[in-house]
C-alpha cells in the first residue's frame, strides 16, 4: 500500500498501532451483538488515536511538538488497555491478552520515541 512509502511507516510503534487496529476491527465484529455499541466505539476510537498521533508527532517539526504528540499516543495505549479489558468477557482471554501485550510494546516504544525527541538537538 501506499502508507508503507511514507516516512513514518519506519516507526515500529507506527506499525504496531496500525496492525492492533486492524485487529481491534475483527475482534469486535465478531462480537458485536455482546458489546455495547458504545463500548466497541470507544475502544476503537482510542486504538486508532494511537497511530493517529504517533504520524502527527512524527510530522511536527519541533522536538518538543514531536513528543506531546507521542504522549497522546501513550496515553491513548493506556486507555484501549483499559477499553480491551472492558470486553473481555466477550473476547477470548488469550486474545485479550495478546491484545494488551501489542499495547505493553507500544508503550514501550513510545517512552523511547519520547525520551529520543526531548533528547535530541536539532
Amino acid at each position: 500500500p501506499w502508507e508503507r512509502q511514507d516516512p513514518v511507516w519506519t516507526l515500529v510503534a507506527f506499525r504496531l498501532s496500525r496492525y492492533l487496529l486492524d485487529l481491534a476491527r475483527a475482534d469486535l465484529r465478531g462480537v458485536a451483538h455482546r458489546v455495547p455499541l458504545r463500548t466497541r466505539d470507544q475502544l476503537l476510537r482510542c486504538v486508532a488515536s494511537i497511530g493517529a498521533n504517533i504520524g502527527e508527532g512524527y510530522a511536527r517539526p519541533g522536538n518538543a511538538e514531536r513528543a506531546r504528540f507521542y504522549a497522546y499516543a501513550l496515553g491513548s495505549a493506556r486507555e484501549a488497555s483499559v477499553w480491551y479489558r472492558a470486553v473481555g468477557d466477550a473476547l477470548p482471554g488469550e486474545v485479550v491478552e495478546q491484545r494488551v501485550e501489542v499495547l505493553a510494546r507500544i508503550r514501550r516504544l513510545l517512552l523511547g520515541l519520547m525520551k529520543a525527541a526531548r533528547g535530541r538537538r536539532w
